[in-house]
């Protein structure tokens, strides 16, 4: 009596855990929303997205003049001789005074003041293709950000299925191990009363045992479940919960044309490996603007004053050398063009052209694999409805067989292992609906998947 009790506590405890389960439900197109939402991946690309739009305002900007103001104020000796030299960019400059005859320690002060222009007026070409190059990158972190939110969808949309199925399956082993436990206190009041074997005994409540172990692995699958769809939402898992699906939202699913069509061109796995071949041809085009001649426009314009006299005698109020007593200024043109850009542009031209060449077989390898991943789920579509069709047979089979023996039993015509066995029977017919039914689910998302109507279908199951 004792242990009676304690089962019955145990099932009512149960009972009341799927109830507030079932109470905090999450539906599928909120968790696909708080993941699209938070998850990090689509967080990166996202900030991806923003970088190429901050790329091209760059981009554009490189086209805008320099304008260098410098000032500097001296004080050194002045001793110029006259011969040619490269300076190496640290040689300091002495000029305005012609050579002396003796070298001479007496400091001499100087300023000046400059103000230079450069302006790349034109480079034939080069600024517009450096912007189609960066518009092309932005295309692909573009792509990219949506072929994630689509990979993300199917991903929350399977782990949402494996949710349902175990919690249908968790449900059908406590169920299960409700009827174990009823025919092991039955049998056991048979074999009390003289009536069983107590072989009979043993038998039923190594089978009530071995429900419980089921029991526990399918509860323990049904919690892990929970943890996947936390990771990808974000929320606490007693906060998680299937909306159990329904026969109607199955067929609707079934009847939506969405899945009886080909692969799509628009879909997003193939439109982020086009737009990785489009910024590769960018990229070719801005390789041969990049060697193109560079007409520059040049203004300058300098002050300058010295303590050296014109005639070359150095005054000795270093004061005089630090206001501006001379004045210039400078405007030209200039084009530049390195003969040897050529080879260089042929190299460099190679190896984008193959790299080019690599991204369109990739792109054609990604459309080989979805058509072949349309074709493959279109066949398991057909097997999964056909096995669905089936179930209903064999579950009603199974449930005529189970309550034929248990009667068989209770008056004595069978025995406990004809009793086991349609137990099984009937355990397994009922776990074979879940998951025949489960597959024909996921047949629906693999199609949907391979052809881009991810979205249509969850609108089917809202």
């Amino acid at each position: 009596m004792y242990e009676r009790i304690l089962k019955r506590i145990f099932f009512f405890f149960v009972t009341v855990l799927y109830g507030v389960v079932q109470g905090q439900t999450l539906p599928l197109n909120k968790a696909i929303s708080l993941t699209l939402a938070n998850y990090p991946s689509i967080r990166a690309r996202e900030a991806q997205v923003r970088s190429g739009m901050a790329s091209i305002v760059e981009t554009k900007d490189r086209r805008l003049p320099s304008l260098n103001l410098f000032e500097q104020v001296d004080a050194g000796t002045s001793n110029n001789l006259g011969a040619a030299y490269f300076s190496g960019g640290i040689v300091p400059s002495i000029s305005g005074v012609s050579a002396r005859p003796e070298n001479v320690g007496t400091v001499s002060t100087g300023n000046i003041g400059v103000a230079y222009l450069q302006w790349q007026a034109t480079n034939f070409g080069g600024y517009k293709a450096g912007i189609r190059e960066a518009y092309s990158r932005l295309r692909v972190d573009s792509m990219d950000l949506q072929r994630e939110r689509f990979y993300l969808s199917g991903i929350v949309l399977q782990s949402y299925l494996d949710l349902i199925k175990n919690y249908e399956l968790s449900l059908i082993q406590l169920e299960n191990l409700r009827r174990a436990d009823t025919i092991r206190l039955a049998i056991r009041n048979y074999v009390v009363s003289g009536m069983r074997p107590g072989v009979d005994s043993s038998l039923a409540e190594a089978e009530y045992s071995k429900a419980q172990l089921n029991y526990l692995d399918i509860y323990n699958a049904y919690k892990q479940s929970k943890v996947q769809l936390s990771l990808l939402t974000g929320l606490d898992t007693t906060a998680i919960g299937p909306e159990l699906s329904n026969d109607s939202l199955l067929l609707g699913a079934l009847n939506s044309r969405s899945y009886q069509d080909s692969v799509r061109s628009r879909h997003p796995f193939l439109d982020y490996f086009h737009s990785i071949y489009e910024n590769s041809q960018a990229r070719e085009f801005l390789i041969r603007k990049s060697y193109m001649p560079k007409l520059y426009v040049l203004a300058a314009g300098w002050v300058k004053g010295s303590s050296i006299k014109p005639n070359g005698t150095l005054d000795k109020d270093l004061g005089t050398g630090l206001g501006y007593s001379r004045s210039n200024y400078l405007f030209g043109l200039g084009i530049t063009y390195d003969l040897f850009d050529l080879r260089r542009e042929k190299d460099r031209l190679n190896v984008q052209k193959y790299q080019t060449e690599a991204a369109l077989h990739n792109y054609e390898q990604q459309e080989l694999s979805l058509k072949n991943a349309d074709l493959q789920a279109s066949v398991n579509l057909g097997t999964a409805v056909d096995k669905f069709r089936q179930i209903p047979i064999q579950l009603s089979a199974a449930s005529d067989a189970y309550r034929q023996r248990l009667t068989q039993y209770n008056a004595g015509l069978s025995n406990i292992i004809d009793l086991t066995n349609a137990l099984y029977v009937l355990n397994r017919a009922q776990t074979d609906l879940i998951n025949t039914k489960d597959g024909v689910w996921r047949a629906i998302v693999q199609k949907a998947y391979a052809d881009n109507s991810i979205y249509q279908l969850l609108s089917i199951l809202k």
